[in-house]
């Protein structure tokens, strides 16, 4: 059982309160140190490559989650542009972002769709609002094995779960009934980095690409295997796990994490699309 498994069943127990006040001192505390260490070891960049990358960053009524964002971001990338996509009730406008204002719980896909149309450069930076940069956080690297290798479309990063740092081998997860067959077949290596059908939604893609697949509007929660279904046979993509973001979830929010267990209307949808949720 995961940690997230595990915090499920915990919910309803009477300790969950503990759980709470617990798990967010572990973090604030983890985030301390980090912020140490990347003031010593990771000084700003302000390369001049980074013109040519976008950060899209789709939020939900997480309004801390995402200045905390931002500000990690722009502690490492100073000038990188950033695109928020916020369908909240209260949109948040921050200096410096461009903002677009969808319609409350437009849901992940149609912000993504939006993030992405909205983008000028060749390649975009894919992120969740609930993720922190660090010293780890290398897009300069991941530029340039992009660069160096026309034949990747995305590269993927490692998503480091807070406070227990565990990640999760996104390639395990399935994907739905498809006839296309890979571009390049899974475990290939590009760069010394393994080609992947799946990987997590941290990654650095080159933009046109990323739109020939782009997301499902009808998906408000459910987009992560949909979209990668729909890439095989028309992306390439690779992991490299040098390549990490840190994730602070939000698991003791009652309120958003009820906000998300709404998904009937996408399992209605993927039933259509492939024959099951």
């Amino acid at each position: 059982m995961n940690l997230v498994d595990w915090l499920k069943r915990a919910r309803s127990t009477w300790f969950w309160p503990v759980l709470a006040v617990g798990y967010e001192v572990l973090v604030r505390g983890q985030l301390v140190l980090e912020r140490l260490l990347d003031a010593l070891m990771s000084p700003p960049v302000e390369a001049p490559e980074l013109d040519e990358v976008t950060a899209v960053i789709k939020t939900f009524e997480r309004p801390a989650k995402l200045r905390r964002l931002v500000k990690s971001l722009w502690r490492r990338y100073p000038k990188l542009r950033v695109i928020v996509v916020d369908d909240s009730k209260q949109p948040l406008n921050l200096p410096g972002v461009e903002t677009v204002v969808l319609p409350y719980d437009s849901g992940v896909s149609a912000g993504r769709n939006a993030g992405l149309a909205n983008v000028a450069t060749d390649f975009v930076l894919m992120l969740d609002d609930d993720f922190i940069f660090n010293r780890h956080t290398d897009v300069m690297a991941a530029l340039g094995k992009l660069e160096c290798n026309s034949s990747i479309d995305i590269l993927a990063g490692e998503v480091v779960y807070l406070p227990l740092r565990h990640t999760n081998d996104y390639s395990r997860g399935r994907l739905y009934p498809t006839a296309r067959a890979p571009l390049v077949p899974p475990g290939t290596l590009i760069g010394g980095l393994p080609v992947l059908n799946k990987v997590p939604n941290f990654y650095l893609g080159r933009t046109a690409k990323v739109r020939e697949v782009g997301w499902d509007d009808a998906l408000k929660r459910i987009d992560h295997a949909d979209f990668f279904t729909r890439a095989v046979g028309l992306l390439v993509s690779v992991q490299d796990i040098s390549f990490r973001v840190l994730h602070y979830p939000t698991y003791f929010d009652r309120r958003y994490m009820a906000l998300k267990r709404t998904v009937e209307q996408d399992r209605v949808r993927l039933m259509e699309k492939y024959g099951e949720g």
